[in-house]
């Protein structure tokens, strides 16, 4: 009975500050014994194991029924070429090429150097020679220039050469293998010889 009194004297003292029973929030089951709360994390935690344990299990069977049971890889190469079986035929005919044409002049160089040619100081020094001189023939059959080889030994004979092969030397043109026309060059000897009257 004191123990009734007791309880009851708590209940008017809490009544009095607010604190009625009635009147508090009621508290989540696993509040107020401490027991609970651990037995509580320790079964959510061999849950966790549990459940840990047979993923890796499940995974690793899975692992292991793949390892086994897969198929090697298989290597393909290219298709089949079909190769027809040769036709024998004849040789292709064999190709032509004709080999470059050296030029020549046209018609007689000699015609070139006429009487009138001889150049008059040479005359009046009584100079007789035989100069070579090598002419550069265009595309066109005519000379390009001139240069002396071997002189006559007069410096007028020479300039007269040179001179009369460029003003009045005309050339069939050289051709390559095709047929084209080329430049080419060409020696050109001219005995120079004293008019006799």
């Amino acid at each position: 009975m004191i123990d009734d009194l007791e309880d009851l004297a708590r209940r008017q003292a809490r009544a009095q500050n607010g604190l009625d029973p009635s009147h508090m929030r009621p508290q989540p089951w696993f509040v107020g014994s401490g027991k609970r709360l651990t037995w509580l994390i320790v079964a959510i935690v061999a849950v966790l194991i549990a459940l840990r344990g047979v993923t890796t299990l499940w995974l690793a069977q899975d692992a292991w029924n793949w390892w086994t049971h897969r198929k090697p890889a298989r290597v393909v190469g290219p298709p089949p070429v079909y190769v027809p079986k040769s036709v024998r035929s004849e040789p292709p005919p064999p190709t032509i090429v004709l080999p470059p044409r050296a030029t020549k002049p046209k018609g007689s160089p000699a015609g070139w150097f006429g009487a009138d040619s001889y150049p008059p100081a040479a005359i009046r020094a009584e100079e007789e020679g035989r100069t070579v001189a090598r002419v550069l023939i265009g595309t066109n059959g005519r000379v390009e220039s001139c240069g002396i080889v071997t002189s006559s030994g007069s410096n007028q004979l020479d300039a007269a050469t040179c001179r009369i092969l460029v003003s009045r030397g005309i050339y069939e043109p050289a051709r390559d293998e095709s047929g084209s026309p080329i430049r080419s060059t060409m020696q050109m000897p001219v005995r120079w010889v004293l008019p006799r009257n």
